[in-house]
């Protein structure tokens, strides 16, 4: 096992299967997180996206969850998106998320929640401390008493829920009657969106939503412009007004417009950003953006435009 090429960032550890990642693997870093998590309520939130090797890495997970005396409450398969709404709706102190998001099929791993969302450097920093730890049996475990069993919830009701609740789309679906479809690319991406999108009031059509036969995904899993060429054609040919496409677990989304043109990830954060602007800064007041490195310098047109403020992070 090339324990060299597991690969720890603030999002979590992720690997190549069967070369720097596995299920004893996932179930050591899992012990790793349930040992820096301090709260004296002992639940965790776990859901995957697609990817065959999924359910192992969900067992050995389990597994290591509940021999720390944690109550394990799975969502199965789930976009990440949705994961992360149903642990701070529900108050849940801990959250492992197993996907490898944009990354191919071969590869595995397992993102890591604390608070509302990631973990900081220095707790990914004591989580990967912790794991190297128990990879060199210098940490003595002593197991706790485990829950009877795994819970499970529905986390797709209350999030289309608390969705509709959030936004106005009475509004939106008076002036809506547009013609989408949505890439999934056999990913989670499937589960929530063309629901939310009907109600809306789109017409929606479904391509590449399942896994092939064999267990491949039917595209390149990164929802970029050589992986969507179908999409675009389909959108162009068929004279569709949108198409969005997504990564494994449907935390990454690519807009494909009538034209046929694939639009770069940040392109559909800039349009909200704009619209918020245009809307909501009649008032004087300065409106403050938070973006990472990685985003084009278009926030801060849009930004100088309006009088914003852009913060970048790493």
């Amino acid at each position: 096992m090339e324990k060299e090429n597991l690969i720890f960032t603030l999002s979590g550890a992720r690997g190549i299967i069967g070369k720097s990642f596995n299920a004893k693997i996932a179930k050591k870093i899992a012990i790793a997180y349930g040992l820096r998590l301090k709260s004296e309520d002992k639940r965790v939130i776990i859901g995957k996206d697609t990817r065959p090797s999924g359910k192992q890495i969900e067992e050995a997970v389990i597994e290591g969850l509940r021999e720390l005396g944690f109550q394990v409450i799975s969502l199965g398969i789930c976009p990440t998106p949705i994961i992360i709404h149903a642990k701070n709706k529900h108050n849940i102190p801990g959250g492992i998320i197993i996907t490898a998001s944009h990354n191919p099929q071969e590869w595995n791993g397992l993102k890591l929640l604390s608070g509302n969302s990631f973990l900081s450097e220095f707790e990914i920093g004591q989580i990967a401390n912790n794991f190297y730890k128990i990879e060199a049996n210098s940490y003595s475990l002593i197991k706790k008493k485990q829950p009877e069993h795994v819970k499970t919830l529905d986390p797709f009701s209350d999030y289309i829920h608390d969705l509709f609740n959030f936004i106005d789309f009475k509004a939106i679906k008076k002036k809506n009657n547009l013609n989408v479809i949505i890439d999934p690319g056999g990913g989670t991406g499937k589960y929530a969106t063309p629901k939310i999108l009907e109600r809306m009031g789109c017409n929606i059509k479904l391509i590449n939503e399942n896994l092939l036969i064999n267990g491949s995904f039917p595209r390149g899993i990164e929802p970029i412009e050589p992986n969507l060429r179908d999409l675009a054609m389909e959108v162009w040919q068929s004279k569709y007004d949108l198409g969005l496409a997504f990564d494994a677990d449907a935390d990454r989304l690519a807009l494909i417009g009538e034209d046929g043109v694939c639009y770069q990830e940040d392109i559909g954060l800039a349009l909200i950003t704009k619209y918020y602007l245009k809307n909501n800064m009649n008032s004087g007041r300065k409106g403050v953006f938070v973006t990472n490195l990685a985003s084009s310098l278009r926030f801060e047109v849009i930004a100088e435009k309006y009088n914003a403020q852009v913060i970048r992070t790493p």
